[in-house]
């Protein structure tokens, strides 16, 4: 059927199941009839050449019909497998470094040693400056002062940088002395009885307390606590020039926030029969210490002074904004101790000669001086080292407060902390439901007068805001990416927000141990809270007056333990709110219910 020229296409057949139309534009009506008569003929002539005649015409109908259907059928099947296949294919393609999680993490690339044993160096002391007297009975003069207990540690994360975030802190929620348990019946005057009271303390509480009554029945603060409110008082004036430190502009009035703060001789907490309670007029030991790291140019230099005057080999990550603590060489090699071998040395005092400390690391070397509450660790201080961060002041408390602290909270600067609130819940009571904070629970919390919500008393606590079934953020521009090659799982575990959460001296030594042997993740709640605490299958207890977000409403932080992201301006306006007894905040209206609140239900977290 080729013609002369053996071209096919020129055939009219051909040309009219290439094109439908073909018929109008260069063939007639009758041609087209004409061929397909032919056509037919040809296919009847062949067959019947081959077959009976019997038969024939059913035959002849029954061939093209059944031929085509299934044809068909095949063709609409296979093109929407084929379909399906595409649209997998193409939802699954990684178009941008955002879709696959490929993108990099400043100071960890992918060929950088997560090892957490290579930076942290546990077998060595890597403390720059340490804190005055908080674990140890005695101070660094040599001067014995009363054997106390810490009951509760609060570890504030701080950048070497931010030193008005320190001084707000020590002169509002961070007076400790003066912002203690006997002011929590103060600020919930309005609200008595609506809240569970403490528990009957446990016998070694005492170790805890520090009480003291004067002649006139009035219970104040220790002679050491006295002394070093003194030595707070004094040293500020004292060191003004020599220390240079960073001063609030509205400092005067701060202090005159902090001097009207409610006095510890009012407490009036009473058991539920109206007897005087074992706790009322009791200060319980509390610290707030700082925790640092170090600038990139005063590590670098503290490493090369330690190495016998020969610069340290460091690995490509030290050249980058943000780099690691510590870079080995290669993945295999441990990186050269940061300390000089022999001598049990304090670092604090093993000063170097002026011209060598930079500007920043002078100021807080008599920030420490004045007032002995700041942990520098050996480390470069940037936002993808948190973990490095959260993980030296484990570190420092496993080496420092074993047996001598009961409960360590972790914060940021930048939270506020209701002390008063926080102490009654570690207690085993319960806050009172203000207007304001009910929001922030959910039905299995918001019963602040069901026993079910005291706190729980287990060996190892680990409590603070749960997120549970939280996703890896794949945008790369967030400061929260996740690449694959750092967590490669759909979900992270169960953690607690990393604005504040709270731990016992159990639970912190089992997380210190297994950390050793887990590979560092950059988000340090999710890495401690999250990935340590799911491999010892240690239990992540939510608590609703941890919140990692702030709120227009002060009172809603009369009724909270922390709230997060709040400058210093912010922090002293919260205290002073919070420790004015004559605001006046609401509890819940008269017809309130949670079906008309529509709390959340956080059964998943459960």
């Amino acid at each position: 059927m080729y013609t002369a020229g053996g071209n096919l296409a020129e055939l009219p057949v051909y040309r009219r199941l290439q094109d439908p139309e073909a018929d109008d534009r260069s063939i007639s009506s009758t041609s087209n009839e004409t061929d397909a008569d032919e056509y037919h003929s040809l296919i009847d002539e062949s067959y019947r050449k081959s077959k009976p005649k019997v038969g024939y015409e059913q035959h002849r109908r029954s061939l093209p019909s059944t031929g085509g259907n299934n044809c068909t059928r095949n063709r609409i099947f296979l093109s929407f497998i084929g379909v399906c296949c595409f649209m997998t294919v193409l939802m699954n393609m990684p178009w941008s470094a955002e879709k696959g999680r490929v993108g990099t993490i400043a100071g960890w690339s992918a060929n950088t040693s997560r090892q957490t044993a290579h930076y942290v160096l546990p077998a060595e002391n890597t403390t720059v400056i340490d804190p005055v007297n908080v674990c140890s009975a005695e101070e660094r003069t040599g001067e014995g002062l009363e054997n106390e207990k810490v009951f509760l540690l609060i570890v504030v994360c701080s950048a070497p940088r931010n030193f008005e975030a320190r001084q707000t802190i020590r002169e509002t929620w961070g007076n400790v002395s003066g912002f203690n348990y006997p002011q929590f019946a103060q600020l919930h005057a309005r609200l008595r009885g609506e809240y569970l009271d403490p528990r009957p303390p446990d016998k070694d509480l005492a170790d805890f307390m520090r009480r003291v009554t004067g002649a006139d029945g009035i219970t104040v603060a220790s002679e050491r606590t006295q002394k070093h409110q003194q030595h707070q008082s004094a040293a500020p004036e004292r060191h003004n020039d020599r220390s240079r430190r960073a001063t609030d502009p509205h400092s005067s009035s701060s202090n005159k926030s902090s001097q009207s703060s409610p006095a510890p001789s009012q407490s009036t907490s009473t058991t539920p029969g109206g007897v005087p309670s074992p706790l009322d007029g009791a200060l319980l030991n509390v610290k707030v210490v700082f925790l640092l790291g170090q600038t990139e140019a005063e590590y670098l230099h503290q490493r090369t002074s330690n190495s016998n005057g020969k610069p340290v080999v460091v690995g490509e990550q030290q050249q980058q904004t943000t780099p690691l603590a510590l870079v080995e060489q290669t993945t295999a090699t441990r990186p050269p101790s940061l300390f000089q071998p022999g001598g049990d040395v304090d670092p604090a005092f093993n000063v170097r000669e002026e011209p060598e400390l930079d500007e920043q690391q002078r100021r807080l070397l008599n920030e420490s001086e004045v007032y002995g509450d700041i942990i520098q660790e050996s480390f470069i201080d940037s936002y993808n080292n948190l973990t490095l961060k959260t993980i030296m002041m484990l570190k420092w408390v496993n080496n420092n407060c074993d047996g001598r602290v009961k409960y360590i909270m972790k914060c940021d600067d930048d939270t506020f902390v209701n002390v008063p609130n926080l102490l009654q819940v570690l207690l085993g009571g319960t806050v009172p439901l203000y207007k304001a904070s009910i929001p922030f629970y959910d039905r299995n919390t918001v019963a602040v007068k069901s026993a079910k919500n005291r706190l729980v008393q287990v060996r190892r606590l680990l409590t603070g805001f749960l997120f549970c079934e939280a996703k890896p953020i794949t945008d790369t521009s967030s400061k929260w990416y996740s690449p694959n090659y750092m967590y490669n799982k759909e979900f992270y575990p169960n953690y607690l927000s990393g604005s504040g959460y709270l731990m016992n001296l159990d639970a912190a030594k089992l997380l210190y141990r297994r950390l050793l042997t887990t590979p560092i993740f950059h988000l340090e709640d999710v890495y401690l809270t999250g990935i340590v605490a799911d491999s010892v299958k240690l239990h992540r207890y939510h608590h609703p007056l941890f919140f990692y977000s702030s709120t227009k409403d002060p009172c809603a932080l009369r009724g909270m333990i922390s709230q997060h992201q709040l400058g210093p301006s912010e922090l002293r306006t919260a205290y002073d709110f919070v420790t004015n007894t004559t605001a006046v905040c609401g509890g819940p209206e008269r017809n309130f219910s949670m079906a008309k609140m529509k709390l959340q239900q956080r059964k998943k977290c459960q």
